[in-house]
């Protein structure tokens, strides 16, 4: 082996030692730094995951109460599902746009290598919105909160109404019963109760335990006056009845099924009933105020079109009463091709639409303090009076 001893060939061998001592000083920075920064780079990268994946959870959860206090839900929600290791105390917030509520969710994560780049902290933030779809309106509410058969289908009835929803704000045992031969086509039938009595029939989208919508129209519609009398104890026998709006006292009887042309305008009945028996009602404009527990009867086959007036204090209102009556019955008792557009609000009364009425009304919603429906034949779409649903249709969606 050849050994060479010349000066400068030895200065150069110190010289190419201390040379790769410092390359591979420098290499080896270079290749912590790297894996340093892959480190804090994935425990950065697997935060923001659990941060999203948290406020996302908590969205959906409030986007399913959105009228119920979306932004406490969603909180809830965070709370119980906020594993999110790297943060102490995440914080996000919420707000609530219409049926939407968004999330944002903020924070910084101290690094444990980049440091020795210059790179102390790294923040980061995301986003989550949800949205519900909004329920049905309510078409029928049925307003007693603690009877038995509050809503009672027998006999064949049938209800059509796709765009509607049924609340039953009873929570009694039974508080909905359902018998066989019978069809509640509808979005929803919303019963408070945990309780109904099923025999049968077809009632698809029924919900027990559900929540209800409360009552708008309580203490807010116009009160007429009815201290006059335009007429009092009236008798018809058949032919053509021509009725102007006014205060009728003391009760009417149609008997003979007479022809019964109303004037539009409002209709006030106190201090007896209107005993129809048969015949053909029709109205374009009309209002019926019940000043006490009167009310209108109809027998014997009915054909009725009355609709309500389109302006002015009684717009979209067909039927009404009083505030505060004590519970009474008001029956329809037989009536064919029965056609009411606009608001029925009777919160007082035990309501039974009996033996064939059809409600062929293309807008109509019924307030009622319980209700039977007998062999009745409905169909029925949102009115201009109509109410909201208290709860969405269930049924929420991730929108970022």
């Amino acid at each position: 082996m050849l050994g060479i001893r010349h000066p400068s060939v030895a200065r150069w061998r110190c010289d190419e030692h201390g040379s790769v001592a410092i390359i591979t000083a420098l290499l080896m920075t270079v290749m912590l730094g790297a894996v340093g920064l892959a480190l804090d780079y994935g425990r950065a990268s697997s935060t923001r995951i659990e941060m999203q994946n948290a406020l996302a959870i908590a969205v959906l959860a409030g986007a399913q109460n959105i009228s119920n206090d979306p932004v406490a839900a969603a909180q809830r929600s965070f709370n119980a599902n906020r594993d999110i290791r790297e943060i102490a105390s995440p914080t996000p917030t919420f707000s609530v746009n219409g049926t939407r509520i968004e999330g944002t969710l903020s924070a910084t994560i101290q690094t444990r290598f980049m440091k020795v780049m210059g790179i102390s902290a790294v923040d980061m933030s995301v986003k989550a919105a949800a949205g519900a779809k909004p329920g049905a309106d309510v078409c029928i509410l049925v307003l007693d909160t603690s009877a038995s058969q509050a809503f009672l289908v027998n006999n064949g009835a049938n209800v059509t109404a796709p765009r509607c929803e049924i609340d039953v704000k009873s929570r009694a045992t039974n508080a909905g019963v359902f018998n066989a031969g019978t069809t509640i086509s509808v979005a929803k039938t919303c019963i408070e109760s945990n309780s109904i009595l099923d025999n049968g029939g077809n009632h698809p989208n029924l919900q027990i335990e559900c929540r209800t919508a409360s009552d708008p129209f309580a203490g807010k519609l116009p009160v007429p006056s009815s201290s006059s009398c335009s007429a009092t104890s009236l008798n018809f026998n058949g032919g053509n009845v021509s009725l102007s709006p006014g205060v009728y006292c003391g009760g009417i009887n149609f008997n003979a099924a007479p022809n019964v042309t109303l004037a539009p305008g409002l209709y006030v009945i106190k201090g007896g009933d209107w005993n129809v028996n048969g015949g053909n009602w029709t109205g374009t404009g009309v209002t019926f105020y019940f000043a006490d527990s009167s009310r209108i009867q109809f027998n014997s086959a009915v054909a009725a079109s009355m609709t309500a007036p389109t302006s002015g204090a009684y717009r979209d209102i067909v039927m009404f009463e009083a505030d505060g009556l004590s519970p009474s019955p008001f029956v329809f008792n037989d009536s064919l091709n029965f056609d009411l557009r606009g608001l029925v609000y009777l919160p007082s009364r035990d309501v039974i639409f009996n033996g064939g009425s059809q409600a062929r009304a293309k807008q109509m919603t019924i307030v009622v303090n319980t209700l039977i429906l007998d062999q009745t034949k409905w169909t029925l779409e949102v009115p201009a009076l109509s109410i909201a649903g208290a709860s969405p249709s269930g049924i929420s969606y991730l929108v970022r």
